[in-house]
């Protein structure tokens, strides 16, 4: 590694900070450039966006002009999306099947990975190096809770790295397991690195030698984490970081008092990993908007006004020409915020991440078949300082089992508990149903298949007649 190659990345990175205090009107600036420039290309070297593009004036049509996309478009036509010839969905798929590649680029060039499969269909995802670039930058600049503007600071941490703390959940070609392994060359002189499995027997031997500055992990790790009786004083950690899992009020206090740091929840995806940085002094995510367009849309994929809960996102990845994604769909149900944060970064604030479009019950109610989404559980549930977790199932259009996980010690109120969530439900215009049992059990764990957590468990086929959900 040259020291010249270290100064440019370095010098790179440190201009990545500046668009986090940019107006709004400097950002869409940046981002109409950039648009223009991955539409224009994707016209010319994909097939798929060819067609999907064809008769649009790209360099002027609003970005709403173009047809949404989704995952299971872009699978079945993947060797017509991408823009390198070379890239084959059937020798791609052979290379995430063997473990050994984990951490190496396919065909040399390209680091992959693929989506978890929580929502669906796995999406195979093929990168470029402009995409870890832009990851690692913002992690180190508008994502690092002790950053400081200035060559001097970027100097300091050339000898005093940061030393970062990655406890996995399983490995593999899951974004949040395996980007970690392609830090860019030019800026490791930065970071020291344990990369670390929840499961390992040494995992508390090796964070207290490690004595991490920022410990990353799901919120559902992290939380066992602190749990754990033998758990080490991280006195030098500087702030925690949360990825892959809805962070709830309760888990985020916990973490608060176990860590001593601040809590930064990521909003994040394979399909963008650099989606956004947490906020250091407000729930919720700030969205790097100079390279990627989050739209939050209704169930029509119309705009929804900040303030407003959507029904899913449309995302625009403008640093992967590779493999554009152009207005893809994402099934979350974002809220953004309207007031500017006082935190000191103007690029737009995701204020909460209400689930995902798909982790709702459709209940039958005398009216009709009614859309029952995770505010009435989440907000009874977390007033009750015992539960750790807990996880509500669909058995059919009116039966509902919610399992509970407490704290050490801690005892479930179950009347306590049914008055509060009875009175939530009623708020959301469901009083009297669905029926609702409770369950206290020893630890509820993550889907072994995806690696998350998921409280709402809707049932296989939707409860009621095929009726659209109100």
């Amino acid at each position: 590694m040259s020291l010249r190659e270290i100064v440019g990345q370095s010098l790179w990175t440190l201009r990545q900070f500046g668009p986090s205090r940019a107006s709004p009107a400097q950002l869409r600036m940046v981002q109409e450039r950039r648009l223009r420039q991955l539409l224009c290309f994707a016209a010319d070297r994909s097939p798929f966006y060819r067609d999907r593009l064809r008769g649009l004036d790209l360099d002027h049509c609003p970005l709403t002009a173009i047809p949404p996309t989704n995952k299971a478009e872009l699978m079945a036509d993947f060797d017509r999306v991408v823009t390198d010839a070379t890239v084959r969905r059937a020798d791609l798929e052979r290379f995430v099947d063997d473990p050994a590649n984990v951490g190496k680029r396919f065909l040399d060039r390209f680091p992959v990975c693929h989506t978890s499969g929580s929502q669906g269909q796995p999406l195979l995802l093929v990168h470029n190096q402009l995409t870890l670039d832009v990851l690692f930058a913002c992690q180190m600049t508008r994502g690092n809770a002790g950053y400081r503007v200035g060559f001097v600071e970027a100097a300091k941490r050339l000898f005093s790295p940061a030393r970062l703390a990655v406890v996995i959940s399983r490995p593999g070609f899951f974004p949040s397991a395996w980007v970690w392994k392609h830090l860019p060359r030019g800026l490791r002189p930065y970071v020291r690195l344990l990369y670390v499995s929840a499961g390992d027997p040494d995992l508390m031997a090796k964070l207290a030698a490690f004595r991490p500055t920022v410990l990353t992990s799901t919120p559902t790790t992290l939380d066992l984490l602190a749990l754990r009786p033998d758990r080490p004083r991280f006195d030098a950690l500087r702030q925690v970081v949360t990825w892959s899992e809805t962070l709830t009020a309760g888990v985020r206090e916990r973490l608060l008092a176990a860590y001593g740091a601040p809590v930064r929840d990521t909003y994040g995806c394979g399909e963008c990993l650099f989606l956004s940085n947490g906020c250091p002094t407000h729930p919720g995510a700030h969205v790097n908007a100079d390279w990627a367009i989050l739209e939050v849309v209704g169930a029509d994929g119309r705009p929804v006004p900040a303030g407003e809960a959507g029904y899913k996102v449309y995302l625009t990845n403008l640093a992967n020409p590779v493999q554009p994604l152009i207005r893809y769909e994402l099934g979350d149900r974002l809220r953004m915020a309207t007031a500017r944060c006082a935190c000191g970064s103007r690029l737009p604030r995701i204020e909460t991440i209400d689930g995902r479009a798909a982790e709702v019950f459709r209940i039958d109610t005398a009216t009709g078949p009614k859309v029952l989404t995770a505010y009435p559980f989440q907000h009874a549930f977390d007033h009750f300082r015992g539960v750790r977790e807990w996880q509500a199932t669909q058995l059919d259009g009116r039966r509902v089992r919610v399992r509970f996980e407490l704290l050490p010690g801690a005892t479930l109120d179950r009347d306590a508990t049914r008055a509060r969530l009875n009175d939530r439900l009623a708020l959301a215009g469901f009083a009297g149903v669905p029926e609702v049992s409770f369950e206290v059990v020893p630890r509820l764990e993550a889907d072994p298949a995806t690696g998350k957590f998921q409280r709402m468990r809707p049932a296989a086929a939707p409860a009621s007649s095929g009726r659209s959900a109100a």
